[in-house]
């Protein structure tokens, strides 16, 4: 898979909106691809695509007017679930157009969603009079626009829910032959045929949803970052989630500056019941099984800054094959199916070990 014209023309925005909260954070040489990959190449059929704004599917949506992306692969074998992508903070979905098509490619309709990601919580919420409710009300804020934070604004047509379903809604009528419906239910998204996911605070996002709604998946990229002072996480993370904990699967690089809060994190929503972390240089899907894993791959443009908090999915950040292949694909495709290798194209799929 290489990255496209409009894919290049992205970087130049990652530089102007990488404000996802990591102040600073020998890779190893990711040349090596999986053995259980190697026979499973990707679909060379293009994909479905269709750019939307946001105000198109709404005109009271009226923040935050950056594209929605969305993909579908007609050649590949459906899951028949709708993967929702969240950007972090002040990241917008066309700068995570690998990991949105590698998606699409496992089968999943998808949706690189555009919405109200400027809170920075990481830096605001610590300092906050009661830092465990600045990031709780804030999160759910974002979610369904109920005014609950004096540190964001989001009304409800702004909202997380607006969006998708209006997005969904748009998508059933324009294009009512790709199945964009059967994610909608009574007017809103049929979340239990929806697997959320995002990087940084997209990522905390799908924490949130997956906490209070019973979702298909929840895949963390460098989060969840909520935490105190002291280092610990926030307790709304270790509350009781609706969606069970076998289907929380996260990845974080080990040189990013949030790395112990977003071991804590996981460590609170429970996922060391599947394992140790896994360092996916060191092995190959399935890692043991566990549900935790970890890079230490160089970025794209080095060790600095904010690369490795962002790498583990943003487009230009992320490392590549001499071929354009994101060396974390593997990662990737186990995070988001939890199979040791690619399904679908005709061959036999490898039995997934059953979670406790």
């Amino acid at each position: 898979m290489k990255p496209s014209g409009r894919l290049l023309g992205s970087v130049a925005l990652v530089a102007m909106a990488i404000g996802c909260n990591a102040d600073q954070p020998s890779g190893l040489d990711g040349s090596r691809r999986s053995v259980m990959f190697d026979a499973l190449a990707a679909s060379e059929a293009p994909l479905v695509e269709h750019i939307v704004a946001p105000q198109a599917t709404d005109p009271a949506i009226d923040r935050f007017l950056d594209n929605h992306y969305v993909w579908l692969d007609t050649s590949a074998r459906s899951n028949h679930e709708l993967l929702v992508f969240m950007p972090g903070t002040g990241q917008v979905p066309a700068m995570f157009q690998l990991v949105q098509q590698e998606a699409a490619r496992l089968g999943y309709h998808v949706i690189g969603l555009s919405y109200l990601n400027s809170g920075g919580f990481a830096k605001v919420c610590p300092i906050a009079p009661d830092p465990a409710s600045c990031y709780e009300g804030s999160r759910l804020e974002v979610i369904d626009g109920i005014d609950r934070s004096p540190f964001v604004n989001v009304n409800p047509a702004n909202s997380i829910d607006n969006r998708l379903t209006k997005l969904l809604e748009f998508l059933g009528a324009q294009y009512p032959d790709e199945g964009w419906t059967q994610f909608l239910a009574a007017g809103e998204p049929n979340w239990r045929l929806i697997a959320v996911s995002g990087l940084s605070q997209g990522g905390g996002e799908a924490v949130m949803i997956g906490r209070i709604r019973l979702v298909a998946r929840v895949v963390m990229f460098s989060s969840l970052t909520d935490s105190l002072l002291g280092g610990g996480s926030v307790p709304w993370v270790g509350a009781r989630h609706v969606t069970p904990v076998n289907r929380y699967w996260g990845l974080a690089h080990d040189r990013d500056a949030f790395f112990p809060a977003i071991l804590a994190a996981w460590d609170s929503i429970g996922l060391a019941a599947f394992g140790p972390a896994a360092i996916v240089e060191s092995g190959d899907p399935p890692y043991g099984w566990t549900h935790m894993l970890v890079t230490d791959l160089t970025p794209h443009g080095g060790l600095v800054g904010l690369n490795a908090h962002v790498s583990p999915a943003t487009d230009a950040f992320t490392p590549l094959a001499p071929d354009g292949t994101p060396l974390l694909r593997d990662a990737w495709d186990y995070l988001l199916t939890g199979l040791p290798r690619r399904p679908g194209r005709g061959e036999q799929v490898a039995e997934t070990k059953e979670d406790p």
